[in-house]
């Protein structure tokens, strides 16, 4: 097995990224101060977040309501294959009636 590609960490490196600042047992919140300013303007953005939601809830209803399912896109397909495989019959059909009309006219 190889370990050229695994690289090792000690605990110090591991426990000592707070350069120097202590964020769990000082009794300040994570984020210093500025935690209160930033919950403010969380809770100002909720009703227009809310409305966002309502309207997004609203095209959602929307697409479920008027989208086509699996089955519905298999019978599509098939029908546009009996109507694809039909019109060329009739094609072929009017073409070679055309064809020996003309040909009879000819002769």
């Amino acid at each position: 097995m190889r370990k050229d590609n695994v690289v090792l960490f000690s605990n110090k490196a591991i426990n000592d990224s707070s350069n120097g600042k202590d964020h769990t047992g000082s009794g300040n919140p994570p984020g210093g101060g500025e935690m209160e300013r930033r919950m403010q303007a969380l809770e100002a953005a909720i009703p227009d977040i809310r409305d966002k939601l309502t309207r997004s809830e609203t095209k959602l209803d929307s697409i479920e309501k008027h989208g086509a399912t699996k089955a519905d896109l298999a019978s599509t397909e098939s029908t546009l294959i009996k109507w694809y495989v039909g019109t060329a019959f009739a094609l072929v059909g009017l073409t070679s009636a055309m064809a020996f009309g003309v040909a009879r006219l000819l002769q």
